[in-house]
């Protein structure tokens, strides 16, 4: 009867630590926020796309910078075999070539519409980070749990081995009993291994989800539980708050943008450009000091091949964007449907184990057990209460997990997080 209760309290503990809530890193405990920390401070993703967000700022200034000044130094009327510095005409000049000022603010819209793209690109990385360490982290604990559900089993299973054997001893078990025992906790054994060595593996995605390498992986203990955290939304509402917000949507939104940028541009290409000239002269044998100025306009005379060329890639880009776009909204709601579906069932199985299998689960192994020591069931009916009881812990187990990793998918669609 003892054993019975130590069982009854650890499945009832194991269930309050399910509902357990965040605690920080202490000593080497790793919290999920903290995991999150890491992760957006040490993955390389992240680093390479803020530096991309450094680079297309760069690419403004070069967007609305004037061409280079032209400086020349002209000798003229050197005689044969004479060096420069005997000519006849020296002139310094400075000239300047300048686009039509609508064509800077155009680049420099496009290019500052480019900035808001890459900062957009960014945050999905970030989201994508986020969600990349939730999934490991989540997975690592619900292994973390598989791995003590496992143990518990393997030491009830060592314990039956041993009254089994008694039992054999005096008379009062079979053979067959005994057996059973012995392969039931064999089995219990290498279950055990086979959820560290999957644990192990769910360790090292979580170090490379936090951006650690080969040198600097570690192993935790990780402090968070999976909980159930129930959600009211619905899917109209998760529709609706993706639209504003997720970065993906945006990011295709700016590029409509841009290419509508390009396509005047490419208009703006049959817009003369100026240039212009200052120069100083000087005459050998002449002290005056001449100078002049000169003014120019480049007028596009071939715009017809060119630009028109321009004009139509650009107005095709345009279009292309604009498809992409709807069919980014339409990847976006399909995503959400089907995360929120999967939402749907993982809590209404969640729900399910805690207000019904779990329960009878273990109304069952109580049951059994007192029957067993009464002698009024054999060993292979008990150990068939066991499992039953052992398989929905470790059910609800992965049922929770379930839930968690589509609450994540949700807000990998809509671009925003939930919890």
């Amino acid at each position: 009867m003892g054993k019975t209760v130590s069982l009854i309290s650890i499945v009832i503990t194991f269930l309050l630590a399910i509902k357990g809530s965040a605690q920080e890193v202490s000593g080497g405990s790793l919290s999920l926020c903290a995991a999150i920390e890491i992760g957006l401070k040490n993955n390389p993703e992240i680093k390479s796309a803020f530096e991309k967000i450094n680079t297309q700022r760069g690419s403004l200034w070069s967007a609305i910078s004037p061409a280079p000044v032209d400086f020349s130094i002209t000798n003229d009327y050197v005689p044969n075999g004479q060096k420069l510095n005997n000519f006849g005409e020296k002139t310094v000049a400075l000239s300047q070539s300048i686009d039509f000022p609508t064509n800077y603010f155009l680049r420099g819209s496009k290019y500052s519409i480019e900035t808001k793209i890459t900062e957009n690109e960014f945050l999905l990385t970030k989201l994508s980070v986020i969600s990349s360490v939730k999934k490991s982290y989540y997975n690592s604990v619900a292994l973390q749990e598989q791995v003590r559900i496992a143990e518990e089993n393997l030491a009830i299973a060592e314990d039956f081995v041993k009254k089994a054997e008694v039992r054999h001893s005096v008379g009062e078990g079979t053979n067959l009993e005994k057996l059973t025992a012995k392969v039931t906790c064999t089995e219990a054994l290498n279950n055990v291994e086979i959820q560290k060595n999957h644990l192990i593996i769910a360790l090292a995605e979580l170090n490379r989800a936090m951006g650690y390498g080969k040198n600097d992986s570690k192993t935790y203990e990780l402090s968070d539980t999976l909980a159930f955290i129930p959600f009211n939304f619905t899917l109209d509402q998760l529709v609706d708050q993706a639209a504003p917000i997720n970065p993906l949507l945006i990011a295709n939104k700016l590029r409509v943008d841009s290419y509508v940028v390009d396509k005047s541009l490419a208009w703006s290409g049959i817009l003369p450009n100026f240039n212009l000239a200052y120069f100083t002269k000087e005459v050998r044998g002449d002290a005056t000091k001449y100078y002049g100025a000169s003014f120019g306009i480049g007028i596009p005379l071939w715009f017809m091949l060119d630009q028109r060329g321009k004009i139509m890639e650009a107005s095709s880009n345009v279009l292309v964007a604009k498809s992409d776009l709807q069919a980014t909204r339409n990847a976006v709601y399909a995503k959400t449907q089907d995360a929120f579906a999967e939402f749907k069932h993982g809590e209404s199985q969640v729900q399910l184990y805690i207000n019904e299998i779990i329960p009878q689960a273990e109304e069952i192994y109580r049951t059994a057990a007192k029957s067993y020591e009464a002698g009024e069931i054999t060993y292979i009916e008990f150990l068939q209460a066991q499992q039953t009881l052992v398989n929905s812990r470790g059910c609800y187990v992965d049922a929770l997990l379930s839930y968690n990793l589509s609450i994540i998918t949700i807000e990998e669609s809509i671009g925003k997080t939930l919890q």
